[in-house]
């Protein structure tokens, strides 16, 4: 009874947030009323362990231009390990809202972490400028989904301490896929890393090939009047990254490392204000970074970016995996194979749209998509077929690493074991398609 009477307050809070996003985006914060179409960079640190983190605050850059969100200016998602919030100093009101996940919360759920051991992560969080002096903060989301505050700052926008160096032109770009203006699109930047100068124009085929096979699996395919993909390339001194399992270290433009958190396949890349220093050079939403390297592996930092390598059999797979994870927060549906251990606590409901502890069918997150007459939890075997005689849409035990007491909503999913052949599960497209329409609302086509 205390385990449901938690997750029932655990879907609740998840509710609420949503109740609470959605009203503010019906007050349409208007965005030439608080803001200018400019963009500032708060680079941080993040100090933590396994139940205490900190925050400490490093320079704050002005970037030319904002290409992100001008419609919902407040997010609607109840996505992010924590989130930054945007406050109109004179009014106290909402203006700017946006969850993001670190590494550091999932290094907070590994062994080091629960022994005290301390880590630092170099993160950068970007704000529309706004027009008036306002306050920001930093919050982090406890077990039990409520927030808590870890960072805020009263800032005026005409500081002299906000730097307004022009941003770094020494990549070469290249555009691969333009619909219309960055403000109306979502924007996706490839970067390259662990390529040598004479490697630029692999780089280029490379970016292009992913490209070809996102828009090649939906929902990417019928929305790509909607995305702007762009590759930039900086040259790497040696080619390859580091895999300090095998003892080889290469010196790479953003320091990429294979064995993150002790996982072997695991990639990524942990200087995060080398990275977005590297991506202003173009108007980006989303950042995917290509790793030249032969080696199978890839991995996401949810609503941040994602990393994935090229020339593995299975890469173009791993990259539209990894960018489904950094675009729109979906969970991974396998089991096992993490060094994690209390990623998904017991008795409360994940904030992920594609995994689930709920079994009402009243109540789980993607009820509208359920079979008829599906049994929940789903047996394996079950037969049954949904409207035109599409796959099952229930809740199929296993997801979220964990093998029991966690849900998905198909048998196989690309977020899983579903890469061959490569296919979204209906409610992981949903998803995906819900942030597509957040940063290229449909009447900006």
């Amino acid at each position: 009874m205390q385990l449901r009477i938690r997750m029932l307050l655990s879907v609740f809070a998840i509710c609420s947030a949503l109740t609470c996003c959605a009203s503010q985006a019906q007050e349409q914060v208007d965005f030439d009323t608080y803001f200018q179409d400019q963009a500032l960079r708060f680079e941080f640190f993040l100090f933590g362990k396994k139940s205490e983190s900190k925050v400490v605050q490093g320079p704050v850059v002005q970037e030319s231009s904002w290409p992100g969100p001008r419609k919902q200016l407040v997010f609607p998602f109840p996505y992010g390990k924590n989130a930054v919030r945007v406050y109109d100093q004179a009014s106290d009101k909402l203006i700017y809202s946006y969850g993001f996940d670190t590494l550091l919360s999932e290094y907070a759920t590994t062994p080091p972490a629960a022994q005290g051991k301390w880590r630092s992560v170099p993160i950068s969080v970007r704000i529309p400028k706004p027009k008036a002096r306002f306050r920001i903060e930093i919050l982090e989301r406890l077990k039990d989904n409520r927030w808590a505050t870890l960072w805020s700052e009263e800032i005026k926008t005409s500081d002299r301490g906000i730097l307004r160096e022009s941003a770094d032109q020494r990549g070469a770009v290249f555009e691969l896929h333009k619909t219309g203006e960055p403000k109306d699109r979502l924007d996706l930047v490839f970067l390259a890393e662990g390529y040598t100068a004479s490697e630029q124009e692999k780089f280029q085929a490379d970016a292009q090939r992913m490209t070809q096979f996102m828009f090649e699996h939906e929902p990417f395919r019928k929305h790509r009047a909607r995305m702007n993909v762009v590759g930039v390339f900086r040259d790497s001194y040696e080619s390859g990254v580091d895999e300090p399992d095998k003892r080889v270290y290469r010196n790479s433009a953003l320091n990429a490392s294979f064995n993150s958190l002790g996982i072997d396949r695991y990639l990524l890349t942990e200087d995060g204000h080398a990275l977005k220093r590297y991506a202003a050079q173009v108007p980006y939403d989303t950042i995917v970074v290509l790793v030249n390297s032969k080696r199978y592996g890839g991995g996401a930092i949810c609503l941040d970016y994602c990393v994935t390598t090229v020339d593995d059999p299975r890469s173009e797979a791993v990259f539209l995996h990894e960018f489904a994870h950094s675009l729109a927060y979906l969970a991974d549906e396998y089991i096992g194979a993490v060094t994690y251990s209390d990623l998904y606590p017991e008795g409360v409901e994940p904030v992920e749209p594609n995994i689930t502890r709920e079994l009402d069918r009243e109540n789980i997150k993607w009820r509208p998509l359920l079979s008829q007459e599906v049994p929940l939890p789903t047996p394996k075997d079950f037969s049954g077929q949904s409207q035109g005689q599409a796959p099952v849409v229930g809740a199929f035990e296993g997801g979220g690493y964990l093998r029991t007491g966690m849900y998905r909503p198909q048998r196989s999913c690309a977020m899983g074991d579903g890469l061959e052949p490569f296919q979204f599960c209906v409610v992981c497209q949903e998803a995906i398609e819900r942030m597509i329409e957040y940063y290229a609302p449909s009447q900006s086509e």
